[in-house]
């Protein structure tokens, strides 16, 4: 077919219409990503996985199941080492905190030191209960009795002269702190004789003596911070608070183990005097001279270096130990605390 021709009006000459211009086609849409909300292909698709996710996959646990989890001692038992410090925190005034710490740590060493050591007879409810006794009566019952003058025993350890001062911390605190911490043993015998065994007066001992150091500490430890503060108030130097906040730490975690081991060892004798009683003064004193001599020795000298509080503690917690085999019958010490530092799941490899 021939060009589309017309003709100029000026020359007559024919003149060609210039070529037809194709307009230029609409863009192609873009195919829709899957779900359609225009998200990447790569979240889209994460999006999809997650929505498979079942609610069953998440919550493992039904009513029953629960309530075993709530009740389990190892929910409990570690829910009151890491849970329970933060709701203490809560609690209003510094004095309450304190209480409150005090309080926290004595438990914990309570429970801890009676599933590693208490016969199966004795029930968890009578070491908690001469924790709580020694801590809220057995204390005050000490305080009156320091309230009745004269008090020789300050004039003997606030002197430098170390036989002096030995004297003062064996013969004033050892004996009667030990005799303090051994008073719900003097009276378990009443209403329960039959707890009364070398192995339970060794354990209720230590329960006595935790109880003792919860009571003590809050006095110390509050004591002490109230000077720090006074001090960085007169000299606005906050270095006064470094030494006492340390030495309340170190108290918390060192005393209610320590008196435990002392109290456990009077325990001991205190029970073998009950089942002996042709012999029953001379078993008591021994034990009360040996745990007030350990006692003031460790008082008299750890003042003068840490090392020899070290020291001692160790040597007492060795002698603790020595009782407690006796008392359980046992021939090595790996015997006890059975499963404690076992692998409590044991996990079969496939063949």
């Amino acid at each position: 077919m021939a060009a589309d021709s017309r003709f100029c009006a000026a020359c007559g000459q024919a003149v060609t219409a210039p070529p037809a211009v194709t307009p230029p086609a609409a863009p192609t849409p873009a195919p829709a990503r899957p779900g359609g909300t225009g998200a990447p292909p790569r979240i889209s698709a994460f999006l999809q996985d997650m929505k498979s996710v079942s609610l069953r996959e998440v919550i493992l646990f039904d009513s029953a199941s629960a309530l075993e989890i709530v009740r389990s001692p190892v929910f409990l038992f570690l829910c009151l080492v890491a849970v329970v410090p933060l709701a203490i925190q809560a609690l209003d005034g510094i004095e309450s905190v304190l209480n409150g710490l005090a309080l926290w740590s004595g438990v914990l060493w309570a429970l801890l030191l009676y599933r590693l050591f208490a016969d199966r007879d004795l029930a968890v409810g009578w070491a908690m209960a001469t924790v709580f006794f020694t801590a809220f009566v057995g204390l005050p019952l000490l305080q009156v009795y320091l309230a009745i003058p004269p008090n020789v025993t300050d004039y003997l350890i606030e002197t430098r002269i170390l036989p002096i001062q030995l004297i003062g911390f064996i013969g004033g605190i050892g004996v009667r702190e030990e005799l303090c911490k051994a008073i719900p043993l003097f009276l378990i015998p009443l209403v329960a004789a039959r707890l009364m065994t070398p192995g339970n007066g060794l354990i209720l001992g230590m329960m006595s003596g935790v109880g003792f150091a919860v009571a003590e500490n809050v006095y110390y430890v509050f004591s002490n911070l109230q000077t720090a503060l006074s001090a960085v108030r007169q000299t606005r130097q906050l270095a006064f608070l470094v030494g006492p906040i340390y030495a309340n730490v170190v108290r918390m975690a060192m005393t209610p183990f320590f008196h435990a081991c002392l109290a456990g060892i009077f325990g001991y004798f205190i029970a073998k005097a009950w089942a002996n009683r042709e012999r029953r003064w001379p078993i008591l004193v021994t034990g009360l001279a040996l745990a007030a001599t350990l006692h003031g020795l460790f008082d008299t000298l750890v003042d003068r270096s840490p090392l020899y509080g070290v020291l001692i503690e160790a040597g007492t917690f060795f002698l603790l130990m020595t009782y407690i085999l006796k008392a359980r019958g046992l021939e090595s010490a790996k015997q006890l605390g059975t499963g404690v530092f076992d692998r409590t799941v044991m996990i079969q490899r496939p063949s």
